[in-house]
C-alpha cells in the first residue's frame, strides 16, 4: 500500500466520527464531524474496505464520478492522485471548463442515453444523489451500464438519500406528501429497499450497504457546522431538479419557495430533523 492512499484512509478515520440519533425504525449511526475551520465539506461515506481491503487502491489508474456537479469530488481525487485520470459527467456543465487539474476531464451526457465510455475503462466509479433523475424502472439498465465499463476487480460506490428526513415540522410533512403522492409512480421513493438487492441480482460482488445520519441545520452542536452545510447542499440539489419535480407536484414557484424557506431555515431546528443516507461500495469480479 502506497503512502498517499494509507495518508488518505487514515485522515478519514481522524475526520469522521459516529454518534447515534433517535430512530424508530434503524440502528444506523449518524455522520458527525467539527467543520468549525472549514467552510464546505463532502459527504464521505465511513466504510474503508471492500472485502477486507482499502476502497482506493494505489494501482487505480482511472475514476470517473456520475452526476458531478460543480465537481468537487473530482477535483479531490485528481489532485490527491496526480497520475490518475478522472471524469465527472453530469446532464447540466456546472463544471468549471479552465481551472482544473490537467489529470480532470468533463462530459456532459445524459446516464440514460448510457455512458460514453469503453468496455472495462474504469477502475472506481463514484455515483451519488441520482434519485430524482432516474425513473424507478431504468435503475437496472443505469447500473448494468456502470457495470459495463468497470474493470473486472473495480470498485462502485453509490450514495442515496432517504427522500423523507426524519423529525420533521408539519410543511415540510406536507411537502413530503405532495411529492410521495405525485411521484411514486415515476420516481423509486423506496429505493433504500432495494438498492442493495438490485446490485447483487446484476452480479457485482463483495456488495456492502451502510445507512446514515446526518443532521439539518444546526441543532446539533456536535456536529460542527456539517448540518448547515448539508441543509444548503440539499437546497441546491433541490433547485437543480426543481424544473424536473415541479410539473409532478402541481406547485407554483413561490410555492415551492416558500415552503423551503419555511422547511430549511425554520422548521429544522425547531425539530431536530437528520437525513438518512445509503451507501453501497461494491466490486465486480
Amino acid at each position: 500500500m502506497g503512502n498517499k492512499i494509507s495518508h488518505r484512509i487514515i485522515k478519514r478515520k481522524k475526520t469522521f466520527r459516529t454518534n447515534s440519533y433517535p430512530s424508530r425504525d434503524s440502528n444506523s449511526n449518524a455522520i458527525s464531524t467539527d467543520y468549525s475551520d472549514s467552510s464546505n465539506a463532502q459527504l464521505v461515506p465511513q466504510l474503508k474496505t471492500v472485502d477486507g481491503r482499502p476502497y482506493f487502491e494505489e494501482n487505480f489508474s482511472t475514476y470517473i464520478d456520475i452526476g458531478c456537479g460543480p465537481g468537487h469530488w473530482s477535483f479531490e481525487i485528481a489532485q490527491e492522485y496526480p497520475y490518475a485520470e478522472v471524469y465527472g459527467i453530469d446532464i447540466l456543465s456546472s463544471f468549471p471548463s479552465k481551472i482544473k487539474p490537467k489529470n480532470c476531464h468533463f462530459k456532459t451526457c445524459d446516464i440514460l442515453e448510457g455512458l460514453p465510455f469503453d468496455d472495462n475503462e474504469f477502475d472506481y466509479i463514484f455515483m451519488r444523489h441520482m434519485l430524482a433523475s432516474i425513473k424507478a424502472y431504468q435503475w437496472f439498465s443505469v447500473l448494468k451500464d456502470i457495470k459495463r465499463v468497470l474493470k473486472s476487480g473495480g470498485v462502485i460506490e453509490s450514495v442515496e438519500l432517504n427522500c423523507t428526513p426524519h423529525s420533521i415540522g408539519p410543511v415540510q410533512t406536507q411537502f413530503m406528501k405532495i411529492c410521495n403522492d405525485a411521484m411514486s409512480d415515476a420516481f423509486d421513493i423506496d429505493l433504500k429497499l432495494k438498492f442493495g438487492p438490485m446490485f447483487k441480482d446484476l452480479g457485482f460482488q463483495n456488495v456492502t450497504f451502510t445507512s446514515k445520519y446526518i443532521s439539518l441545520g444546526k441543532w446539533d452542536a456536535n456536529a460542527g457546522k456539517i448540518g448547515q452545510i448539508w441543509t444548503t447542499n440539499t437546497v441546491q440539489m433541490a433547485e437543480a431538479v426543481k424544473s424536473i419535480l415541479l410539473p409532478h407536484m402541481k406547485l407554483t414557484d413561490d410555492e415551492w419557495d416558500r415552503m423551503f424557506k419555511t422547511m430549511y431555515f425554520d422548521e429544522v431546528d425547531k425539530y431536530h430533523s437528520y437525513q438518512e443516507h445509503y451507501i453501497v461500495l461494491a466490486t465486480k469480479g
